[in-house]
């Protein structure tokens, strides 16, 4: 049996094995097809790498990480909290109101943090669509996470909802006809053949031969790649026309980190030495598997060492276009109610709720608890000890990336004070400016 396991910590560490560690090719890779630089080809696909097979992970072998008394009553003050405040759901996770915090600003029944919504039961599904009405999704998950999920098109959840795709590169936005999908196979021929349209008969019949032969014949269009936007509006434009989108629901699909620039992050961090230790020793890894760890151990060495506050410095820096357009969605009244999401609702969904919440003025005591209500919703999931054992095989500290220890949005907090000034000062970086954040106040505290 084989699990895919869709956390983006576990997809960011294929992609640096991917880009560390060359595969060994039987022929010369023509400069073409050098994929950003990679020597690994594009045929190498992550879902190949990502799939965690359970004659590898015996989860009966696997240890869950144990707590301290202090722990467990940690644990327990949350789960307290937890039914309290999140929406009964059966198989939704981590959802509630962020009208819900300690001395919330936001009046109730706006907007939503919650997990992944696709694997709602009817019994959720009459929660949200039927009691609180939620008018627009937005899906904050990778482009390989999307393809990894089998429920991303079930009719149940997502019918009558319009799909949406923000496109960074630009900052537009596509509106996907009844037929399209977001994750849809492409052939690869199709596309090559649109590149050599103008090219003659023999030289189409050699290229388009050498693409299905040495990649394949399909790939998903909207991997994690420079996408290119056709038929799209600007992102701006949303927000002119949105009167006239007021009466129908929608589902945005806006990545706002994936695998590729958690790597290109964690390189930005390291030492200098230790990146040209790590390329002199890149030819040895073909043949040797201890060469092949050395290789990885820096960047490991990185994630584990700056935790999950690391993670989030980089989501606000390199996630900056996605969190603004998610901004502009929230502070569009006609659009409520919103409800955002990632995988489970934790990482990427707790930034832009913390920001959310900071900016209308909620102290730091209550954004710090609300983040920490999430630390146990892995632990709920079924393939937990597989998360765990994926983690722990990947020489990754479970412990450390699948909680939501308070000191993390703590440190979180403080980075986004010391790096920018103020959360305000974050939002000027992103071009979240004062009419917008007006907008956003207004939207989510007005009556």
């Amino acid at each position: 049996m084989v699990v895919k396991i869709s956390s983006l910590l576990l997809l960011t560490i294929s992609t640096t094995s991917s880009a560390l560690v060359p595969s060994r090719p039987s022929f010369k890779i023509p400069k073409t097809y050098h994929h950003r630089g990679l020597c690994t080809p594009p045929m190498a696909s992550s879902s190949t790498r990502l799939n965690v097979n359970m004659d590898d992970i015996d989860v009966s072998t696997v240890t869950i990480p144990t707590k301290t008394a202090e722990e467990e009553k940690f644990d327990a003050h949350n789960a307290a909290l937890c039914k309290e405040r999140n929406l009964p759901l059966e198989k939704v996770k981590n959802a509630r109101d962020l009208a819900s915090p300690q001395n919330s600003p936001i009046k109730p029944g706006r907007v939503f943090r919650i997990g992944r919504v696709s694997d709602a039961t009817e019994h959720d599904l009459e929660i949200l669509y039927g009691d609180i009405g939620v008018k627009t999704l937005v899906d904050l998950r990778s482009p390989t996470e999307l393809r990894d999920d089998p429920t991303l098109e079930r009719d149940e959840v997502f019918a009558g909802f319009t799909d949406m795709v923000f496109y960074e590169n630009g900052n537009k936005v596509k509106e996907l006809g009844p037929e399209e999908k977001r994750m849809q196979k492409i052939r690869k021929r199709d596309r090559v053949k649109k590149v050599v349209s103008g090219a003659t008969k023999n030289t189409k019949d050699v290229v388009v031969g050498f693409v299905d032969n040495f990649f394949g014949g399909d790939e998903f269009d909207g991997e994690d790649k420079e996408e290119e936007c056709i038929d799209c509006m600007e992102a701006s434009k949303l927000l002119e026309e949105s009167s006239r989108r007021k009466d129908r629901k929608e589902r945005h699909f806006v990545s706002i980190m994936n695998e590729l620039k958690y790597v290109r992050g964690t390189l930005s961090k390291l030492r200098k030495r230790d990146i040209a230790s790590t390329i002199l020793k890149a030819p040895s890894t073909i043949v040797s598997k201890s060469a092949r760890d050395n290789i990885k151990k820096p960047f490991l060495d990185e994630i584990n060492g700056g935790g999950l506050p690391m993670l989030n410095e980089l989501l606000l820096r390199f996630g900056a276009p996605g969190i603004k357009y998610v901004l502009d969605l929230i502070s569009d009244k006609n659009r409520h109610p919103v409800a955002f999401y990632c995988t489970a609702g934790k990482d990427r969904t707790g930034m832009i709720a913390a920001i959310i919440l900071a900016l209308l003025g909620a102290e730091d005591d209550a954004i710090v608890e609300d983040y920490s209500l999430s630390a146990n919703v892995y632990a709920e999931m079924n393939d937990h000890k597989a998360m765990v054992g994926a983690l722990s095989q990947r020489s990754l500290d479970a412990k450390t990336f699948l909680g939501a220890p308070p000191q993390v949005m703590k440190d979180t907090l403080a980075n986004i004070r010391n790096t920018y000034g103020s959360v305000e000062g974050y939002l000027d970086f992103i071009g979240f400016d004062e009419q917008s954040r007006q907008r956003l106040k207004y939207a989510l505290t007005d009556e």
